[in-house]
């Protein structure tokens, strides 16, 4: 069974859309909306294994230069 965790995403003021361009090339991100509060998006994502949420977060999420920081919630339930 695929593990999941909704990812809270805080940008660059003004590149919130650009941001999204390039997580929209995420295929394991299965839901992304643009939110109001201290956090702009917020995505849902599915892999294999909890090591991957790491390995997408150090590889994908870090190298786009307009998200200032995230938060990781993994699903228990």
């Amino acid at each position: 069974m695929p593990l999941r965790a909704y990812i809270l995403i805080n940008t660059q003021i003004g590149q919130t859309q650009k941001v999204v361009e390039e997580l929209k090339k995420i295929e394991e991100i299965k839901r992304l909306d643009v939110i109001m509060g201290p956090y702009d998006i917020i995505v849902e994502i599915e892999v294999p294994h909890y090591e991957d949420i790491s390995k997408l977060l150090l590889e994908r999420f870090q190298n786009i230069p307009a998200i200032n920081h995230t938060m990781t919630c993994p699903v228990v339930s």
